[in-house]
C-alpha cells in the first residue's frame, strides 16, 4: 500500500470478530461481503462482491433460494435487496463519504439545475438514491457521463472522480452533490481523507523500495482468496455469456455450478 495508514470507514466499522459472531448467529445464511473489507472478514465470507457485480451475484443466490448476510455497507445492501428481492440481513456499516449526502439539499440543487442528470453511488442513503437518474458503481457513473445526452451532471460520489469525468467530457458541466445543510461551511465535502493519502510519492516508494508491504498468514490468504475467486469465476462466466449473446445475461441457470466448490 502507498500508505499503511490509509484506512476505510467500512473496514473500521466491521471488525472481523464481531462480524464473525454475527454470521455464527445465522448459520443458515450465505455470507456476502463488499470488497471494502479486511482479509479476515473476507475469509469469513462465502462471496466477495464489488458494486459493479453485486446485484448479479445476489440475484443469482436469490434464484437458488439462499438467504443472505450482507456486509458491511447497509445502504448498498438495502439497494441490492430492493433491486433483487433477496432476503438480506444487513450489517449496519456505512461509508464515511456517501453517508453524508443529503436528499433535501440535492433536491434544491436539482431545482436550480433542472436540466442536470443525477448520478448516485448506491452506498448513499435511500432518499438520495431515489433522486438519481443513474445509480451504479464508479465505473458505471463515469460511463454514463459520456454516453448520456446531457450537458450537466450532479454527481453523488467521492469528489475525486469529477476530474476524470471532466477530462473525458471537457465540454460538459459537473456539479458535486451536497453533503451538508444550509448553515454548513462546506456544501459539498464528499472527500475521503484516507483515499487521498495514497499519493504519487507513496506509489513511487512502493515501486522503488517495495515499501508498504501487507503481511498475513498463508492460512488467512488462502481463506480470503476463496470468496474472491468465486466472484472472479462468476464474472468470467457472465463475460463469456454476454460476449456470446451480445446482451445482458437473462438466464441465470448458466451460473448453477459457480461457487459450488
Amino acid at each position: 500500500m502507498p500508505d499503511l495508514e490509509a484506512e476505510c470507514s467500512l473496514d473500521l466499522g466491521c471488525p472481523a470478530d464481531e462480524f464473525s459472531a454475527f454470521c455464527d448467529a445465522h448459520p443458515e445464511r450465505t455470507v456476502v461481503v463488499y470488497a471494502n473489507t479486511s482479509a479476515a472478514v473476507k475469509a469469513r465470507a462465502d462471496w466477495v462482491v464489488t458494486s459493479s457485480v453485486g446485484i448479479d451475484i445476489v440475484r443469482h443466490l436469490h434464484a437458488q433460494g439462499e438467504p443472505i448476510i450482507w456486509g458491511p455497507d447497509r445502504h448498498l445492501g438495502k439497494y441490492i435487496a430492493r433491486e433483487t428481492g433477496a432476503d438480506m440481513l444487513l450489517w449496519q456499516g456505512s461509508c464515511l463519504v456517501h453517508n453524508e449526502f443529503k436528499a433535501t439539499e440535492l433536491l434544491q440543487l436539482k431545482q436550480e439545475h433542472p436540466e442536470a442528470k443525477v448520478l448516485v453511488h448506491p452506498e448513499s442513503p435511500d432518499s438520495v438514491v431515489a433522486l438519481a437518474d443513474v445509480v451504479g458503481s464508479t465505473s458505471k457513473l463515469l460511463q454514463s457521463t459520456y454516453e448520456m445526452d446531457a450537458d450537466t451532471f450532479i454527481v453523488a460520489t467521492d469528489l475525486g472522480i469529477l476530474h476524470e469525468m471532466q477530462k473525458r467530457s471537457p465540454n460538459k458541466r459537473f456539479l458535486a452533490a451536497p453533503t451538508a445543510g444550509e448553515s454548513a461551511s462546506c456544501k459539498s465535502c464528499a472527500f475521503c481523507p484516507w483515499m487521498a493519502m495514497n499519493g504519487l510519492k507513496g506509489i513511487e516508494q512502493c515501486l522503488t523500495n517495495q515499501s508498504g508491504e501487507v503481511l498475513m498468514t498463508p492460512e488467512l490468504a488462502v481463506a480470503a482468496k476463496k470468496p474472491l475467486q468465486r466472484m472472479l469465476d462468476f464474472a468470467e462466466v457472465q463475460k463469456q455469456r454476454v460476449a456470446a449473446s451480445g446482451d445482458i445475461v437473462k438466464d441465470r441457470t448458466l451460473f448453477a455450478n459457480v461457487g459450488a466448490a
